[in-house]
């Protein structure tokens, strides 16, 4: 018996032994959906009887060794296995917004859009937050997405997607944290989380505030109804989707049925639906399901990657809209005079009090329906980082 706790036990001599092989990739490169496509299609090979043409180390060598990263621009690398062009493109170095190659929907399948934007400001203004779900793969994958959505900012405390068991104790951490537990450990954190913490069921489209969390100051009224609206144009179908109720959806935003008569479909239809496609998350590859099956993950046209680009576009513009004029606050002296300093010396310590954000002025020039907001932004660790990057870029 090893370490793992896995016992391999030999009844005679010769007796030849199989055991099985994971692979896994790790990668700076962002390619989420690229990444998981080839596994699948690698899998599908190695298990086919007569389609395997190669050791499958040579396909591992392939992607590993052979496979050009393709350069920052309009180039792309495509690779074919079996009946799937695996697509893996760069996007160019300076772009509005940071391309990100994830599943969005994976989020919007598990919240609606009331819930996503409660728990969205509830990051901007550094909460603790803890997800929970049934299913191990959607915790990294919801909890980046959420990370996505905070550009041009970015958290900057602690971040683990999948918290193991015996590190539940840090739950009660006197520290903004955005972390993941699955349901089978939540008995075993619930003992540890703190009277802060933001607890958002991802199996459950549900958010609990703990006892003692702090109160969110109100939101800028137009702005954020312009972001809300936003979001339900681009992605407001995609949790009734989920759920298989999609045409009602459309009904009831066209006013063909009652808010009741909905609200009665979606307590006899819509649960049922999402537990089975739920179910399926955690499954490797989905290989269960037939070619045809609307469970199955297709991969990420140009169309549906505007989507995304349209939603992370969305957050940003509310960004933009708030922060419009804090350069106008932003004081960095003459740099020509820092070459005849002595670092330390009392010229250089008042050379250096000059350059700094005046807050309390950007706060002070806001109309005043934005000011409890934008003073406890402004107060945040992810704000500081943002304002250091161009006092001193």
């Amino acid at each position: 018996v090893g370490e793992s706790g896995i016992e391999v036990s030999v009844v005679s001599e010769g007796t030849r032994l199989y055991i099985p092989k994971v692979l896994c990739i790790l990668s700076v490169y962002p390619y989420v959906n690229a990444f998981r496509e080839y596994l699948s299609q690698l899998y599908r090979l190695a298990t086919s009887t007569d389609c395997m043409q190669a050791p499958i180390e040579r396909y591992v060598m392939n992607l590993c060794m052979e496979i050009p990263a393709p350069p920052p621009g309009a180039f792309e690398v495509h690779v074919s296995i079996l009946d799937s062009v695996i697509r893996f493109w760069a996007p160019p170095a300076k772009l509005p917004i940071a391309y990100v190659a994830l599943p969005y929907h994976v989020l919007f399948d598990c919240l609606d859009i009331e819930n996503i934007l409660h728990l969205w400001y509830c990051l901007t203004m550094e909460r603790k937050v803890l997800l929970v779900s049934s299913q191990h793969s959607i915790l990294t994958v919801c909890s980046e997405i959420l990370c996505s959505l905070l550009y041009p900012m970015k958290w900057s405390h602690l971040y683990v997607p999948m918290l193991p068991k015996f590190l539940c104790p840090m739950l009660d951490a006197p520290v903004p944290y955005l972390c993941g537990v699955t349901r089978d450990n939540w008995m075993t954190c619930q003992q540890f989380v703190s009277d802060e913490t933001i607890v958002v069921d991802l199996d459950r489209n549900s958010l609990m505030f703990g006892q003692q969390t702090m109160e969110l100051p109100p939101v800028p009224g137009k702005k954020w109804s312009k972001l809300h609206a936003s979001l339900h144009e681009i992605a407001g179908h995609l949790f009734w989707k989920a759920r298989g109720m999609d045409s009602e959806y459309q009904d009831f935003l066209q006013n063909k049925i009652t808010e009741s008569a909905f609200r009665e479909v979606v307590k006899r239809k819509g649960g049922k639906r999402w537990r089975e496609k739920l179910g399926t998350l955690d499954q490797a590859f989905c290989l269960q399901h037939t070619p045809d099956s609307e469970h199955l993950n297709a991969t990420v046209d140009d169309q549906e990657q505007n989507q995304w680009d349209r939603l992370q576009e969305a957050f940003l513009r509310f960004f933009v809209a708030v922060l419009k004029d804090y350069r106008k606050f932003i004081h960095v002296p003459d740099s020509s005079q820092l070459n005849s300093l002595v670092p330390g010396s009392s010229d250089w310590i008042e050379w250096s009090k000059k350059h700094y954000f005046d807050r309390e002025g950007f706060v002070d020039s806001q109309k005043p329906e934005y000011c409890s907001y934008l003073s406890e932004l402004c107060s945040t660790q992810q704000f500081d980082d943002f304002i250091t990057k161009r006092l001193y870029s």
